[in-house]
């Protein structure tokens, strides 16, 4: 979802300077972990201050599954929408798992169809883009990525990061520099979004995994929108992105709320889906795979 330039699959690019940056940060994980504590030291003051329970964050940070996740979060510096390929979502192979995916979740889809008015075909294919309808949902500690991101505030934090992927990355210091004003502040709010959402589902903060940006769940949402969108679909009285259900309705609550509504046209689909994701390959690539989708219900 728009922050959400994941999905393992959909992202898997070649390209020369993201095989580099692998490569320069392969033992990045291994070696980071005993120092993560130094790193995130700033980052827990500040979650502290803002009202988190001390003793929570601090045996958060402590965990041995904490640590700062160089090599993920570094992904953000080589990305280029541009160059993704989104004509694979409309191959004949993905469309018939779309297909078998809307005559398995029909009931899910048929009844946020009903209620917020976003068509079944839509929902689908923003699943079938964003994680190939549930399969590929993230690798990376969500926790690990939005606190790697934001620790970039520090300034000792963010001069290890730019030794680490200098040589690899497309931008130059001021570029790296303005990008991180820009995200860590943007990833601080995110990670406590995250925290709060995990603390109200009873969730264990160490058991989620999404994007290399933070996005999570079935249908990548950053954890500031679920606050604000996800929907209990099944209606078990838990709100869990990671369940079809609640992934699918959420997904309709979304899209009503940035103005769809039953026949929309095509150009203000086209800008209610760019809510979703601000690119236009994605977007163009949503609205082909629903109209396959529709043409062959």
């Amino acid at each position: 979802m728009f922050h959400s330039i994941t999905t393992p699959f959909k992202y898997i690019i070649v390209l020369t300077c993201f095989f580099m940056l692998n490569l320069f940060l392969l033992t990045q994980n291994a070696s980071g972990q005993g120092k993560s504590g130094r790193y995130f030291d700033s980052l827990q003051n500040r979650l502290i201050k803002d009202g988190f329970d001390k003793d929570r964050i601090v045996a958060l940070y402590k965990s041995p599954e904490v640590y700062f996740e160089i090599k993920g979060v570094s992904r953000f510096l080589v990305h280029r929408e541009a160059e993704l390929n989104y004509d694979q979502f409309s191959s004949k192979k993905s469309i018939r798992k779309a297909m078998k995916y809307m005559a398995h979740h029909k009931e899910a889809l048929e009844k946020t169809e009903k209620n917020y008015g976003v068509d079944k075909e839509i929902i689908t294919a923003i699943l079938l883009v964003e994680t190939r309808l549930g399969a590929f949902v993230g690798r990376p500690l969500v926790l690990n990525t939005l606190s790697t991101t934001a620790a970039l505030a520090d300034a000792h934090v963010r001069e290890m990061f730019w030794d680490k992927v200098s040589k690899s990355a497309r931008l130059t210091r001021k570029q790296f520099d303005r990008w991180v004003q820009r995200k860590s502040a943007w990833a601080y709010k995110e990670l406590k979004a995250f925290l709060v959402y995990t603390n109200e589902e009873h969730m264990d903060p160490l058991d989620i995994r999404g994007s290399y940006s933070g996005a999570m769940g079935i249908a990548q949402f950053m954890p500031s929108n679920i606050l604000v969108f996800a929907t209990d679909g099944d209606n078990n009285g838990t709100t869990n992105l990671f369940n079809h259900a609640d992934a699918i309705s959420s997904i309709g609550n979304f899209l009503k709320h940035y103005g769809w509504y039953p026949g929309i046209d095509r150009k203000k689909a086209y800008q209610v889906i760019y809510h979703y994701n601000h690119s236009s390959q994605y977007v163009n690539a949503v609205l082909k795979v629903s109209a396959i989708l529709k043409s062959k219900t």
